[in-house]
This record gives structure tokens, sequence and C-alpha cells, in this order.
């Protein structure tokens, strides 16, 4: 194994146990059936860097094709968290859960059908192994909903810091802001195909750290009013 694979599985360990701490704060989100939704979304992120893991096999195209679905797992796991952190932190009576979820329903259905249906190619990875490619059609799909999104987000979410007064509810959504800008720069430096660089895993990292930091922050506010 060389030195960069070895940097690489590191990071996907990193990743990994990043992943499960953020889902250490999901447990504390209510309504229950909301927080199980948003574990789920945690666990299927952390199937995709096991995913990303075994790709890096010879014969992992042979293998683990099964996996392809996990590959765009942070597509679902580090949009809705973000949405429902916005609403733990904002607790707005005119915001119920469920109205949330109808809101972020074109996203999530946009989502699912690219990670259920979009047509993916194994090809050599220029660090280890495999990775796969997305179809054109389907990658701009995703690109056209991963900026809507980001840039709604940064939208209401910079509205809401600058209405609200308290410090630490503004230093949470900016957190959540960057991070999901991050991401929308992830998202064009991937479309370029710099693959090797492996960007993508710290702008992940930075938005699991801002959704747990969030979460958190939501829970120490509500204890203490």
């Amino acid at each position: 194994m060389t030195p960069l694979a070895g940097g690489y599985l590191f990071l996907l360990g990193l990743a990994s146990g990043i992943t499960l701490l953020a889902m250490t704060s999901y447990r504390r989100i209510s309504p229950t059936w909301l927080k199980w939704l948003v574990m789920a979304t945690g666990l299927f992120v952390f199937s995709r860097y096991v995913t990303l893991a075994l790709f890096t096999w010879p014969d992992a195209p042979q293998r683990f094709s099964a996996l392809r679905h996990c590959w765009l797992a942070t597509s679902v796991g580090l949009t809705l968290p973000s949405v429902v952190a916005v609403d733990q932190l904002i607790r707005h009576p005119a915001m119920t859960p469920k109205k949330l979820l109808r809101w972020f329903s074109p996203f999530l259905a946009a989502y699912a059908a690219v990670i259920l249906f979009g047509r993916f190619t194994a090809v050599p990875d220029p660090v280890a192994g495999w990775t796969l490619d997305l179809a054109p059609g389907w990658e701009r799909l995703v690109a056209v909903v991963q900026s809507v999104f980001v840039a709604g987000f940064l939208c209401i979410a910079g509205m809401l810091a600058r209405k609200i007064p308290v410090t630490q509810i503004r230093v949470a959504l900016g957190g959540l802001m960057l991070a999901q800008a991050y991401l929308g720069l992830d998202g064009i430096l991937l479309a370029m195909g710099r693959w090797y660089m492996r960007p993508f895993l710290f702008s992940e990292m930075a938005a699991l750290l801002a959704i747990w930091y969030a979460l958190e922050t939501a829970h120490t506010l509500q204890q203490s009013s």
C-alpha cells in the first residue's frame, strides 16, 4: 500500500469517527420519529465511508457492486440533518417537523432518485482501487439540486442569523452556512474531475462537525431556558 493510499484510509476512518460523533447529537432531536429518521441518515453516511474503503480492493467492482447505492449517501446525510439542526436551533412555533419535511421532500426525492436509479461506472482510482463515475445526465441533476439547496440554505440561514440576537445561535448558524458553502465548492471541484485531491472528505467532515455543534448548541439552550 502506498503512503497516499494509507493516508486516504486514515481519512476514511477519521470521517467515520466524526459521523459517529455527529450521531451522538442526533439522539436529542425531537420528536422521536424525526430523531430516528436523522439517525438513519447518519448510518447511511457511515456506510458510505465503509463502501469507499472497500472499493480500494482490486476486485471491488465485482464483489461490492451492490454497495454503489451508498456512494452518494452524503447527499441526504448532510442536507436533512443540516435543515433539522436549523429547526432545532430556532424552534419557531410556525414551523413543525412535518412541515419542514414537506419542504425538504423535493430535494429528498431528487437525491433518492439518483441514489436508487443513477447509472454508475467503475473506473480505476488514481489513489487506490476504484471509484464510481455517475453518468453525465445524473451528474448534472445532482449538481443542479445541490446548487439550489445550498443557495436556499445560505439565504434562509443568513436571514435567521441577522434577525436572531442570540450569539450562540448565530455562531451555530454561521458554522452550518460555512459547511454548506464548502460542500458546494467541493461539488465544483468534483465536477472538474479532481478525485485525486480527495477534497470531499474534508468538506464532509466539516459539515458533520457543524451539524454536531449546532445540535449540541440547541440542546444546551433548551436546557437553560
